[in-house]
């Protein structure tokens, strides 16, 4: 190893393999394997209350994020940690992964898409790092919500249960 290499950047890490999913307009599919939870149960006030909109908390199994809807990327972070998609079936849609991990100031996440880029379902958009969120002493939590929620005549979660990435997660309903 010679003295330079001491300042190099380590490599980001190599974007994942997207998942198969077949898209029905209707529905909005889990960005993430995990637990999911009622959004009331989320440990954040805002997203709780259902300020934001209706949707759904995950407890993940691992740091990959999918597209959970065909659309376009419509909002990125600086710091990595949320985004937005404009769905093709007019839904609007906000991940944003932990609670308070704006902080981490992007330690931790890789983005693989950026605003106006078009998305597919399944496609995987971003990695976080479970561990290091961990370390900075946050929830890991993944957020899904439909932000245009009142312009939607329904907007149904699933019930709390185990959630594979790419399976329906919300069903709307026009």
């Amino acid at each position: 190893m010679g003295l330079f290499d001491m300042f190099k950047k380590p490599a980001a890490p190599a974007k994942p393999e997207d998942i198969k999913v077949e898209s029905v307009p209707a529905n909005i599919y889990a960005p993430v394997s995990g637990e999911a939870m009622n959004m009331e149960d989320v440990p954040d006030p805002v997203f709780a209350s259902g300020a934001m909109g209706k949707g759904i908390v995950i407890k993940p199994e691992q740091g990959i994020i999918y597209s959970p809807v065909d659309g376009e990327v419509t909002v990125t972070t600086g710091t990595l940690h949320a985004l937005g998609i404009m769905g093709d079936n007019g839904v609007e849609i906000l991940i944003h992964v932990g609670i308070d991990t704006v902080e981490m100031k992007g330690d931790g996440f890789t983005g693989f898409v950026g605003r106006g880029d078009t998305v597919k379902a399944g496609q995987a958009l971003m990695t976080f790092d479970m561990d290091k969120i961990a370390k900075a002493g946050k929830e890991d939590h993944v957020i899904m919500v439909v932000t245009n929620t009142d312009d939607l005549p329904n907007v149904s979660p699933v019930s709390p249960q185990h959630l594979n990435a790419g399976e329906v997660a919300v069903v709307v309903t026009q």
